[in-house]
């Protein structure tokens, strides 16, 4: 491995952690969902690294389709924020349904 390569990648996963740390959207539902559900330790980590790694991927998709195709880093940048802003009112409009659906079982039994 180059020294740049190196430079690269513990660059690429420093910010990766400190992005993941600062944004406790990143993390806190996969500590209610383990506790909600009794899940494992294990069980946690390794459902919290498949979402990750599909986290990351996602990105990487966009901007290879982005490069494949010629779309500048600023037309990217705000297919990414449009994307996060999708993942956001998704996550929302899931918890709403969600939160609904809770409050009919419990009024039923």
């Amino acid at each position: 491995m180059t020294q740049e390569l190196g430079a690269l990648l513990t660059t690429a996963a420093l910010i990766g952690f400190i992005h993941t740390v600062l944004g406790p959207d990143h993390y806190v539902p996969f500590v209610a969902m383990a506790r909600a559900r009794n899940w494992s330790r294990p069980k946690t980590i390794i459902i919290t690294i498949w979402c990750g790694i599909g986290h990351v991927l996602s990105s990487v998709v966009i901007g290879l389709i982005g490069i494949a195709i010629g779309i500048s880093v600023t037309s990217l940048e705000s297919v990414e924020a449009i994307r996060g802003d999708l993942a956001a009112w998704a996550l929302t409009a899931f918890g709403l349904v969600y939160f609904v659906w809770g409050l009919r079982r419990a009024m039923r039994h």
